[in-house]
């Protein structure tokens, strides 16, 4: 079975297994804040084609900042709701990406959709990271994420670009399901292969 089959696969049985919690979330959000209950944005996907990317709303939808000035949000960053603080700190904010898998703009695992405006401070060959689909998880997602900087967040998508494999995405799904209940921690032995591959 091809990556893109067991993309399609696991995404729909994640959407028919998690749609209790799916229409829990979507009711608390509306609760806690009213306004929408997803955020979209438009991301770079394979061969730096824009998709649409959905999320649960994390944030306030008024806290009069960019993307750009935001920068990678924690899940106890001031913009970030009581709930969204909840569903970032457990992933559950990903959960409507599922259905960027069913559509194909998205796979279960791969480097992270980044933002356009990311495009500039890349060269042609961190751009190789947009050879593949983004992912809802990768593997610098589990090796840090958030906890990361830019430029390791780079590295270890390119490590995972030249050594992705069928048991690695398996690896990387088992690493995001330990992220959920353990938190984002940096792995620096992760970072330093990624970065001896990097300079080899």
């Amino acid at each position: 079975m091809g990556k893109r089959a067991v993309d399609f696969t696991l995404a729909l049985i994640a959407l028919i297994f998690l749609s209790p919690v799916f229409l829990v979330l979507a009711l608390l959000i509306k609760l806690e804040t009213g306004g929408s209950v997803f955020f979209l944005q438009k991301r770079v996907g394979k061969n730096e084609k824009p998709f649409t990317i959905f999320k649960f709303r994390s944030m306030y939808e008024k806290h009069g900042l960019t993307p750009e000035e935001l920068g990678p949000v924690k899940h106890n960053h001031a913009v970030v709701t009581k709930l969204g603080h909840f569903m970032r700190r457990t992933k559950l904010d990903e959960i409507p990406q599922f259905v960027n898998v069913l559509m194909g703009t998205m796979s279960i695992v791969g480097p992270r959709p980044c933002l356009y405006s990311s495009l500039e401070e890349m060269s042609e060959d961190e751009r190789r990271r947009f050879s593949v689909s983004p992912g809802v998880s990768g593997w610098a997602e589990v090796n840090g994420n958030v906890e990361l900087t830019w430029h390791e967040q780079l590295a270890l998508d390119l490590w995972y670009i030249d050594h992705q494999s069928f048991w690695l995405d398996w690896l990387i799904i088992g690493k995001t399901l330990k992220t959920i209940f353990w938190g984002s921690i940096r792995n620096e032995k992760a970072l330093l292969q990624a970065h001896k591959h990097e300079n080899d």
